[in-house]
């Protein structure tokens, strides 16, 4: 056998070879495009929250009772749901329960439909329509209004709706 006959019986082998590390570098690559997207999409969401969260608190802090503005949110359908003045209590779900619970009214988080959660904490307490619920939003486009106001048993809310 002649070298150059060996060499004609090697190239399936070349050939299989390199369609291997073409389909890994492919995978690869589609698994960082695939992260780079995820982590665009959830800084899209804490961008968002952040204008509520500047207005809410500046409010909380220096605005007078019955004071409100207008803020136009746009969350990204790749968030699950976004609740201000609560907790997560079990994992990924949505809240089924919408009451206020006093002690965590100053806090608010968001779920992405690949399950990250992320949680904060602000200095303003924060309502829905109803002092006495939580504010819960999907995916879309809001024009929510922000609205201080003072309870009977002398606590300020953030109002979000």
């Amino acid at each position: 056998m002649r070298h150059y006959d060996r060499a004609v019986m090697g190239l399936p082998i070349y050939v299989l070879v390199a369609i291997v590390v073409a389909s890994t570098i492919i995978g690869v690559l589609s698994i960082s495009l695939y992260a780079i997207w995820s982590n665009s999409q959830f800084q899209k969401v804490e961008y968002e929250i952040n204008k509520i969260i500047s207005e809410a608190e500046n409010m909380f802090e220096y605005a007078d009772e019955g004071s409100e503005v207008t803020v136009h949110v746009d969350f990204p359908n790749s968030v699950r749901f976004v609740v201000f003045g609560s907790l997560p209590n079990d994992g990924i779900s949505e809240p089924t329960d919408i009451k206020l619970d006093e002690n965590a009214s100053n806090n608010y988080y968001f779920v992405m439909n690949d399950g990250r959660i992320s949680t904060h904490h602000s200095n303003a307490r924060f309502s829905g329509y109803k002092t006495s619920e939580m504010a819960i939003f999907r995916a879309g486009t809001y024009d929510l209004k922000i609205e201080l106001v003072k309870e009977s048993n002398g606590k300020t809310y953030v109002k979000i709706y």
